[in-house]
């Protein structure tokens, strides 16, 4: 890339930033182009006047590349506009109204002529119709004449049926009502057979029972008399359990009286021990006193032994009357003891006797039980026996009305052989109505051959009906392709609608696009003015002998090392923008290949730029431009705004420092 400098114009370019600013070699660009901007020496005032005409160059190109944008946008929306109505144009390039008008005309006309003879082939098949039919009318009144006849066979042979089944009923009755005579009669000699033996049994039943109602008052007396002794054996026992009771209390005071006793003596004994042990010891004491030759003591000892000896006296005697005490419990517990055995002895004499009342007493009842049981069984046989004997004459009784009412049905029914002559009776009629009905039968098969025949199609109406046939599908199919016709000239139809609607939407997309230009291209010349103003300072840069070849080297390289590339050509002399494809309603994507389009041109065509992917500007009676080695000039910091904004603080604070 390069930069040049021309008589009236200037001419930029950049490329994309291969790093973001704080690499370390974006700062060490930097640093170098502090360094040259110290040794150039520039005055503040004339670095304020660059950064004044940056800033104003920054802010109308971000003007112009959102315009440019913009108008990138509207081309790409007016060339999706020119590719619709391309579309549409080429979709409907072969329509053809008139013809197919035409079309829907003619299979109209094939669809009217179709109906025409639809209508002559049903006219043609009803003369055939009624010809059959009424053919066929005439045969089915045939069929039910003969019908009719049948029907009245049938009818008479269902009555001589019915008569030959009542004479058969009837002589079913009269066989009936004879054999039941017959039973009736046997049956009621059997039932008077019956009654005697009934009458008997009964006798013997009532014999019985009188026997065991005989038997019931001694058996009840003796059960009376066992009571009565098992009460008065009850008596007695309770009255020895009485005396035994009373008989053990008296042993036990008794026995309490001998604890007593021997608890005295006990008690008596031991104080007299403790007497002879204090006797023993005053005795000692006595003895060892005269020992010792004191008469004071001797008297004293002699006194403690006199009265110990009288307190052994004392003692003794209570002994001695407890041992009495003692004897003379022992012997009231002795009687005590022998009184209960006693009454023990009359207590189990009594339970005996009680024992063998109730024994008495006991089969007293079972005796009288059994009689009672044997009076229950002679009374319901008795009832048994009058039972049976009732349901005897009761049968004998029916039997006889049963054989009375056999006769009569026998009376009503008539002789069983007066009822087989009805039967045969019947049975002639019947064949005879049979036979009758056999010949109705075959005059209706032969109606209804007869019929079946006249049903048959001629070959008249057969053609005829396929005539209609025909006809019907002949007019279905030319109604089919009218249908075609007429779906075809809609389609068309609509076709047309589709391109007058895509020649509407290019219309609007042109003006809109029209309008982004104009705007774009007013965006490009203002940047062209702050183009001129900043080359005018370069210019002055010069005239004070400032290096500029050495700062544009400089420049280029902080720039390549920290810029970013904006990617968007617009060329104003030529009325050429280029920028990268966009769709419709979203932003452009930088990076993308650029399409270019000349503004009048038809638009069928568009050029790719190559690798050109900066910024081109280049204003009205601009000369040939130069290029210097490939380095980029000071021009370079207006493709990026942000690069530009940090070199202008660079050299604010180099300057600022230095005044």
């Amino acid at each position: 890339m390069g930069t040049a400098l021309a008589t009236g114009g200037l001419f930029l370019t950049a490329a994309p930033a291969a790093a973001a600013p704080g690499d370390p070699a974006c700062v060490a660009a930097e640093a170098e182009l502090r360094a040259a901007l110290e040794r150039a020496g520039l005055e503040a005032a004339l670095v304020d006047e660059l950064e004044a005409a940056v800033d104003a160059v920054i802010t109308a190109q971000a003007e112009r590349d959102a315009l440019a944008v913009a108008a990138a946008e509207a081309l790409s929306t007016l060339e999706e506009a020119e590719a619709n109505l391309a579309a549409a144009v080429e979709a409907a390039a072969e329509v053809d109204i008139e013809a197919a008008e035409e079309a829907v005309a003619t299979a109209q006309v094939a669809v009217d002529a179709a109906a025409a003879d639809l209508v002559e082939a049903e006219a043609n098949l009803a003369v055939e119709v009624e010809a059959y039919e009424d053919a066929v009318a005439a045969a089915q009144a045939d069929l039910d004449a003969a019908v009719a006849v049948q029907e009245t066979a049938q009818e008479e042979l269902d009555e001589t049926e019915d008569a030959l089944l009542t004479a058969e009923a009837d002589l079913d009755a009269a066989v009936a009502a004879q054999e039941a005579l017959d039973a009736a009669v046997a049956a009621q000699v059997d039932i008077d057979a019956a009654v005697g033996p009934a009458q008997t049994d009964l006798d013997a039943a009532v014999a019985v029972q009188a026997e065991a109602d005989a038997a019931v008052a001694p058996a009840q007396e003796s059960l009376d008399a066992a009571v009565a002794v098992r009460v008065e054996a009850q008596t007695a026992v309770d009255a020895a359990q009485t005396e035994l009771d009373a008989a053990v209390a008296v042993q036990a005071d008794a026995d309490a009286d001998v604890a007593a006793a021997q608890a005295a003596l006990d008690a008596a004994v031991a104080v007299q021990a403790d007497a002879n042990v204090v006797l023993t010891a005053a005795v000692a004491a006595r003895d060892a006193a005269v020992a010792d030759d004191d008469p004071d003591n001797d008297a004293a000892a002699e006194q403690a032994v006199v009265d110990a000896q009288a307190a052994v006296d004392l003692a003794d005697t209570a002994v001695a009357d407890a041992q009495v005490a003692l004897g003379a419990a022992d012997g009231v517990a002795a009687d005590a003891a022998a009184a209960v055995a006693l009454e023990q002895g009359e207590l189990t004499t009594a339970q005996a006797t009680l024992d063998t009342a109730v024994a008495v007493a006991a089969q007293a009842q079972t005796v009288l039980d059994e009689t009672l049981a044997a009076q229950a069984a002679a009374d319901a046989a008795v009832d048994t026996a009058q039972a049976e004997l009732d349901a005897a004459l009761v049968a004998q009784t029916e039997a006889a009305a049963a054989v009375a009412a056999a006769e009569l049905a026998v009376q009503e029914a008539g002789t069983v052989a007066d009822a087989q002559a009805g039967v045969e009776v019947a049975v002639g009629d019947r064949d005879a109505a049979q036979a009758d009905l056999e010949e109705a039968d075959a005059a209706v098969v032969a109606a209804e051959a007869a019929l079946e025949a006249a049903q048959v199609e001629p070959e008249a109406l057969v053609e005829a009906r396929a005539e209609v046939t025909a006809a019907q599908d002949v007019l279905t199919d030319a109604q089919a392709d009218r249908a075609a016709a007429q779906a075809e000239l809609d389609a068309q139809l609509g076709l047309l609608a589709e391109v007058e609607a895509a020649e509407d939407d290019f219309v609007a997309a042109q003006e809109d696009f029209e309008l982004a230009l104009a705007a774009a291209i007013e965006a490009q010349l203002a940047l062209d003015a702050t183009i001129e103003e900043l080359t005018d300072l370069r210019l002055a840069l010069g005239e004070v002998g400032v290096d500029v070849a050495e700062l544009e080297a400089l420049f280029d390289a902080t720039l390549t090392a920290c810029s970013t590339g904006v990617d968007i050509d617009i060329d104003t002399d030529n009325g050429v923008i280029v920028g990268p494809q966009a769709t419709p309603g979203a932003p452009w994507s930088p990076g993308t290949t650029p399409t270019s389009w000349v503004p009048g041109s038809s638009m069928h065509s568009t050029t790719v730029y190559g690798s050109n992917q900066g910024m081109n500007v280049q204003t009205a009676g601009t000369g040939a431009t130069a290029t210097q080695d490939g380095n980029t000039g000071l021009g370079v910091a207006l493709t990026g705004a942000g690069l530009l904004a940090a070199t202008g603080l660079v050299l604010r604070r180099r300057f600022s420092a230095q005044s």
